[in-house]
């Protein structure tokens, strides 16, 4: 405040400045203040939020491993899909709850929980997961127009392989066989090299003739 002349200036010209700014000097202060204890609590509940998921998550994997699922276990992955959708877990769980739901003959069940993974998960990878889940199911179930819409959507490039090996197979289940080794051949070229035997069986079952097989693996002994 060199241009000011004497002290008393300085003292006027700061009593002027604050009259017009105080306030929003204070608002601002208090605003900031407010903030930052906001944002200490929002990541304080996001953590205690998180741990409650994962010892929800991890009470109900345990009951899916011993091939016992009672009622209030149930209750815990349902309590985990309507009050921690914001946390990977409630995917996770689906994906689980569906595996026991198959294993133990409810196909339907099954096919509910694995669309609400697909639906409802934050992950790309689990949504794709549980769509090839989707697709699997709906094939066994000789729903191949509902399995060929899911298979045109768009994937990420790690799961090429997995989508062209449904497509083999939706094609095999109609009889279009030139398709299907298609298929099967873009299924083991994305799979560079660590395509299962499985799905090299499938398509030495077509005939290898320039397929992938030939030019990039070895069909199974």
């Amino acid at each position: 405040m060199a241009e000011f002349e004497s002290d008393d200036q300085q003292v006027e010209a700061i009593k002027k400045w604050w009259s017009e700014n105080g306030t929003s000097l204070i608002v601002g202060l208090v605003l900031g203040v407010a903030a930052l204890f906001g944002w200490r609590e929002y990541v304080s509940y996001q953590t205690e939020h998180a741990a409650e998921a994962s010892d929800l998550f991890q009470a109900a994997q345990v009951q899916f491993a011993s091939k016992d699922m009672t009622e209030a276990q149930a209750a815990k992955a349902d309590t985990l899909r309507a009050e921690y959708a914001d946390t990977p877990y409630a995917a996770l769980v689906s994906l689980a709850q569906a595996k026991f739901d198959y294993e133990n003959g409810k196909t339907e069940d099954a096919l509910k929980h694995l669309r609400w993974a697909r639906d409802n998960a934050i992950e790309d990878d689990v949504r794709h997961i549980a769509q090839l889940r989707v697709i699997r199911i709906l094939l066994e179930q000789k729903n191949y127009d509902e399995a060929s819409l899911l298979l045109d959507s768009d994937h990420p490039a790690g799961f090429t392989a997995g989508y062209e090996e449904l497509k083999g197979d939706l094609h095999v289940a109609r009889g279009e066989i030139d398709q299907a080794r298609v298929a099967y051949d873009k299924a083991i070229l994305a799979a560079g090299g660590e395509a299962s035997r499985w799905l090299l069986l499938k398509r030495q079952e077509l005939g290898t003739t320039d397929s992938a097989i030939s030019k990039n693996s070895s069909p199974p002994a």
